[in-house]
């Protein structure tokens, strides 16, 4: 029960802040590359289909903090593969056990516009 509560309360304050979104879109070498500057209070993500024959390998550098996480969304539920908080980097691989639209997103929550770059790689 906790764990519902906490993923409700997380959604609710993801949706505060309106987002920007991209679609990923892989390259003919299987890259996708984004840069945006993210402005105080608001959010950016990129969001595409994730295949499980595909695995993912992501980073990203910021030029401030961020909160962070890779999601996806299931009805209103919102389900959470990575979460952090105020972080400039990070890296990761990311492996889905079946195809979804997947979505990465960064919330500035400072005073100041952020520029985040992130590499994703299949």
């Amino acid at each position: 029960m906790k764990f519902i509560a906490t993923t409700l309360a997380a959604a609710a304050a993801a949706c505060a802040f309106s987002a920007s979104a991209a679609d990923i879109r892989w390259s003919a070498s299987d890259t996708f590359e984004h840069i945006a500057t993210i402005a105080p209070g608001k959010a950016e993500e990129v969001c595409g289909m994730i295949e499980s024959r595909f695995p993912v390998t992501w980073k990203f550098t910021a030029s401030g903090p961020l909160t962070f996480d890779v999601h996806r969304h299931s009805g209103e539920q919102v389900i959470y593969h990575t979460r952090s908080y105020l972080t400039r980097e990070q890296k990761g691989k990311f492996s889905p056990t079946f195809n979804f639209d997947w979505c990465w997103m960064w919330v500035n929550e400072s005073t100041e516009p952020v520029t985040v770059q992130v590499e994703l790689k299949r």
